[in-house]
């Protein structure tokens, strides 16, 4: 009995010393609003596409989340000249983690892409170039990507992603 009340009262100091000790010390979590700023390029047909997006992430308790920014298409067409568009970029999306991954995707159906500036040297069919690029992310969008959760603090949240030819992309959250 008296071993019973030892190892009682043993677990009852553990339980007590680890509750005050990790008051305050909750875990990060996802669910705020972040600022961001992303690059990336890529090869068309018609040439060289270099991406700069700034935007902001909120991501919600329920597991949704939009995703806002600002985005400017640089391309250097094959042909000479170069093309620039400014797209309003809005996804509203689904995220979920798990341990170290963190799964993301877009919705398709209420995902927006909408062209509000554009400039061409030497592209005639700027606007038809332009509409398939916003096809193309459409496309995409509503696949769930897992990306590795590299990073989770108070104030930080940064993930990454691996592509199939072995090269790593890395996008940086502040919170606001």
């Amino acid at each position: 009995m008296r071993q019973t009340s030892r190892l009682f009262a043993t677990f009852v100091l553990v339980a007590l010393v680890y509750s005050v000790c990790s008051c305050g010390h909750k875990a990060p979590r996802v669910e705020g609003n972040y600022v961001y700023e992303h690059g990336w390029n890529y090869d068309i047909k018609e040439g060289h596409i270099d991406v700069h997006e700034t935007g902001t992430m909120d991501f919600f308790p329920d597991g949704t989340a939009i995703d806002s920014a600002r985005q400017v298409y640089t391309v250097d067409l094959n042909s000479g000249g170069t093309v620039k568009w400014v797209f309003d970029y809005v996804s509203p999306s689904r995220w979920r983690v798990d341990g170290e991954d963190f799964y993301f995707s877009g919705d398709e159906a209420s995902f927006r892409m909408e062209l509000i500036e554009s400039v061409a040297d030497g592209c005639a069919d700027q606007n038809e170039l332009a509409s398939r690029i916003i096809q193309s992310v459409r496309g995409g969008i509503g696949r769930e990507t897992k990306f590795h959760l590299a990073l989770l603090t108070r104030d930080e949240l940064v993930w990454s992603y691996t592509y199939p030819d072995g090269h790593t992309d890395t996008w940086e959250f502040r919170r606001r």
